[in-house]
């Protein structure tokens, strides 16, 4: 008990989540130590895996020893708590003059890809989503796009190839199916 003479931390001052053993009070998600998941955390998670920044505390919120956009769509749900049951099973991703749009049959909670490309890459990102960040190292960009609202979910200058993609609904990754301009 935290008033028990026994406890280490006893008439210790508490720290602004009320708990001994400040400063701050590191839980899933929660990344600023406001004691509260709101945006800034899921802003925050986007940062870390669009940046490969390092943390303080566990952003895995789904417990499966990676930190991607499975964690964000967790978190989503856990501020957002709204109860969705229109969540997509699959989805149909369409790549065409040097743009990715997506279509699903239902909701989609986040994207995340690795795109390769030559040098001069630029990426316009769909600004009609919860949060959208991606960064370019190189030949390299890692680009997520959370609850994206509609179908385009970016443009680019030059042609690239996806390296690697999750595409998930409000709570696990779901199948994906590729439509291109050469398809017939």
């Amino acid at each position: 008990a935290p008033d028990d003479p026994s406890n280490p931390y006893w008439n210790s001052a508490q720290d602004e989540c009320g708990v001994c053993n400040g400063p701050g009070y590191y839980f899933d998600g929660n990344s600023n130590e406001d004691c509260v998941l709101d945006i800034l955390d899921v802003v925050a998670l986007v940062q870390i895996i669009v940046n490969g920044l390092d943390y303080e505390y566990n952003p895995d919120i789904n417990s499966d020893g990676i930190i991607n956009i499975l964690d964000v769509v967790a978190l989503v749900g856990i501020v957002v708590n709204s109860g969705r049951t229109a969540d997509a099973n699959t989805a149909m991703i369409n790549t065409s003059d040097n743009s990715v749009s997506i279509t699903a049959d239902g909701y989609i909670g986040g994207v995340q890809m690795t795109l390769s490309h030559d040098n001069g890459f630029e990426l316009d990102l769909t600004n009609n989503a919860l949060v959208v960040d991606y960064k370019t190292t190189g030949n390299s960009t890692t680009l997520v796009v959370v609850a994206p609202e509609d179908e385009l979910l970016f443009t680019a200058n030059k042609s690239f190839e996806i390296v690697d993609m999750i595409v998930a609904n409000s709570n696990k990754e779901i199948n994906v199916n590729f439509a291109s301009e050469f398809e017939l």
